[in-house]
């Protein structure tokens, strides 16, 4: 991030609903993972988070996220 500009967004989101609700949005992987591991409780499937560059497209085709999956 160098000299204080952000080129990223961790964003925290279900995929319960066709929507893939956002569930909230964070300036670091740290910050997402731990909201992401106090929320998971609240839905079947868990949550799931990922970064996506500023002026992120769905229309680019790029996945990437990360599954958080509570232990059995």
């Amino acid at each position: 991030m160098g000299s204080g500009s952000v080129d990223h967004v961790w964003i925290v989101c279900h995929d319960e609903t066709p929507d893939d609700t956002v569930l909230g949005v964070f300036l670091t992987e740290d910050e997402a993972s731990a909201y992401a591991e106090e929320i998971q409780d609240q839905f079947e499937d868990g949550v799931i988070y990922s970064a996506f560059p500023i002026g992120y497209r769905h229309i680019d085709q790029a996945s990437r996220y990360f599954t958080y999956i509570p232990d059995e």
